[in-house]
């Protein structure tokens, strides 16, 4: 009986076996491409960002205000980060440019309570 259950089992085993081969065979190989490289990519601007504070009576910074902002830059997004001397960040603020003539200028709040002591820097960005 012994003898049996494992002859069974070797018919099992290369029945298995030879159905996962055949699958195996079956599969096809294409050739495709693979590629890495870089592109440059064009900004609204190349010139720079212009921006000062608005700060409350409390100390604490209320609004950013950016200008110099070009009318290509219609419709991307302008995010302002405040830092401290370690660039770390305070607090940031984004909104998205309008449509203008000449040099656009945008005002930016929502930093939270950020107080004008602690900023040392802003980090501004335009991106799509």
């Amino acid at each position: 009986m012994q003898r049996l259950a494992n002859i069974l089992a070797i018919v099992v085993t290369a029945a298995l076996l030879s159905v996962g081969v055949a699958s195996a065979a079956g599969l096809g190989f294409t050739s495709g491409k693979l590629g890495a490289g870089s592109a440059v990519v064009a900004g609204c601007t190349s010139s720079s960002l212009t921006a000062t504070r608005n700060v409350d009576n409390s100390g604490n910074v209320t609004q950013l205000s950016v200008t110099g902002v070009p009318q290509a830059c219609a419709g991307e997004t302008l995010a302002a980060t405040l830092e401290n001397s370690s660039h770390t960040s305070l607090g940031s603020a984004s909104a998205v440019v309008g449509s203008c003539t000449g040099g656009c200028s945008m005002t930016l709040s929502g930093f939270g309570t950020v107080s004008a002591a602690n900023v040392t820097a802003y980090a501004l960005s335009l991106t799509q």
